[in-house]
């Protein structure tokens, strides 16, 4: 084969593969919130989540949204892999969650379900942790569950409370028919709740700072926080680089008159 021709031929497969990167991004940042500030018809409520990204396509994801007028679903997630087939497989992810919504599962229930959709379709042998919250605006509970996920931090005015002894259970995608178990989070007025993916840590911000972090800025909205843990976050770093996406949701319970 000509030299030329072939060389032509490389670049018009990369240019492809380029093409086909940049469509998986737009799906997958596409299926998580990106304007500011949500449910603002819900005064009692502030949420914001961001992410940093080592690459075009991250394996974090998050997601929150109403199921119905007295609940909202919180999630958050992290693919152990990086990429494209990372991205898919989140995609994947969010389109069979919000498919068992209408089911009236309890929310251990659908997570078992996504569970086995997705091991019974893991060709690529991925897996993920997954945090998966419905908050309850009338009792102002989150009913939980945790799929070996970082457990999450709880700022209150009596300082900080820590998740880790909470129900954890097993990463998902890799057993079908595993069981889930939920746990519950009472949010006071002024509480905030902080969820975040494991580059965070990998990163040297460990939860003692976050914490710290959540503590010297009671007054600041879910918005600020983020970019607050972030800026610290990359405080800690210095002059070292990330090794694996890192991802912050701040969910806040607004003191209202």
């Amino acid at each position: 084969m000509d030299q030329e021709k072939r060389i032509n031929e490389l670049t018009e497969e990369v240019e492809s593969l380029k093409r086909q990167l940049a469509i998986t991004a737009s799906l997958k940042y596409h299926l998580m919130p990106d304007a500011y500030p949500f449910f603002s018809d819900i005064s009692e409520i502030d949420i914001y989540a961001d992410q940093i990204s080592l690459a075009k396509v991250g394996g974090d994801f998050f997601d929150f949204f109403r199921i119905d007028h007295d609940h909202i679903g919180i999630v958050v997630a992290d693919i152990f892999d990086g990429g494209d087939a990372a991205a898919l497989y989140m995609i994947a992810f969010k389109l069979y969650l919000m498919a068992e919504l209408s089911t009236g599962f309890t929310p251990a229930e659908l997570i078992e379900a996504v569970n086995n959709r997705l091991a019974a379709s893991n060709e690529s042998n991925l897996c993920l942790s997954a945090w998966f919250g419905v908050y309850e605006l009338s009792t102002g509970t989150i009913t939980a569950v945790n799929a070996g996920h970082e457990s999450p931090i709880l700022a209150t005015s009596k300082g900080i409370h820590d998740c880790e002894n909470e129900e954890v259970s097993y990463l998902m995608a890799v057993i079908e028919n595993i069981t889930y178990e939920s746990y519950e989070i009472r949010m006071e007025p002024g509480d905030t709740l902080l969820l975040y993916t494991d580059g965070a840590i990998k990163a040297g911000f460990t939860r003692e700072k976050m914490g710290e972090v959540l503590l010297q800025n009671p007054d600041q909205n879910a918005e600020e926080l983020v970019g607050a843990l972030q800026d610290a976050m990359m405080e800690t770093i210095g002059d070292d680089r990330l090794t694996d996406d890192a991802t912050f949701l701040c969910f806040r319970k607004e003191v209202t008159a």
